[in-house]
């Protein structure tokens, strides 16, 4: 680990405290009871991590993080805001990613009953586009989809490939969430990406 991620590591407690407040400061439309769901996987953009994480803070949410270097940092960040975390990926195939493993205990996790939020686009790309990740986890667990997007009336939209979203204190924020969506063994799992794809997209317009 370089000297800079050991910084970053050393400054994460003050990074968590500032997000923490920054989620406290935003006058949110409608609360979403999430204490209500079990077994729900929420879909989200990549770009709007940050914005649902401060939405979801406290709920004991899971969530993936990078087994690299990366990951070290989002994980304590996560942590912080109190989500449990679980480190590799659902990228298929990338056992370097640690898919297999992430994938695995995810399965794990949602068959407890827990609720985990993916980012359906993520790590890399491209943006806005469904990854079958998802797909295969609610089929093979039963666990049901739930779309979510945040919108604010004022937030800085970062120049990254997923346009990341970061409000600003005090603004007003609403997260919409979609209609569930289910994926039985006899299903397609193109056609459920394409309808979750067109879901965020139409809850994003």
């Amino acid at each position: 680990m370089g000297l800079k991620d050991k910084l970053l590591l050393e400054f994460a407690p003050f990074g968590i405290l500032a997000l923490r407040i920054l989620g406290r400061s935003i006058r949110w439309k409608k609360r979403y009871d999430f204490y209500k769901d079990k077994k729900t996987i929420y879909a989200l953009w990549h770009g709007h991590a940050l914005a649902l994480a401060l939405y979801g803070m406290d709920r004991g949410i899971y969530t993936l993080a990078s087994r690299f270097r990366d990951g070290e940092i989002a994980t304590r960040i996560l942590k912080g805001l109190g989500f449990n975390v679980v480190r590799g990926s659902t990228e298929e195939g990338k056992p370097k990613k640690g898919g297999r493993t992430g994938t695995l205990q995810l399965i794990d996790v949602l068959n407890r009953g827990h609720n985990v939020a993916i980012t359906v686009d993520g790590p890399k790309g491209p943006p806005f586009k469904v990854k079958k990740g998802v797909i295969f986890l609610a089929q093979k667990t039963g666990a049901k989809i739930v779309p979510a997007v945040a919108k604010f009336d004022k937030f800085k939209e970062l120049n990254s490939w997923d346009r990341f979203i970061i409000p600003y204190p005090f603004t007003r924020g609403e997260v919409i969430v979609g209609d569930p969506m289910w994926v039985y063994p006899e299903d397609d799992v193109e056609e459920k990406r394409i309808k979750l794809e067109r879901a965020l997209l139409e809850l994003s317009s």
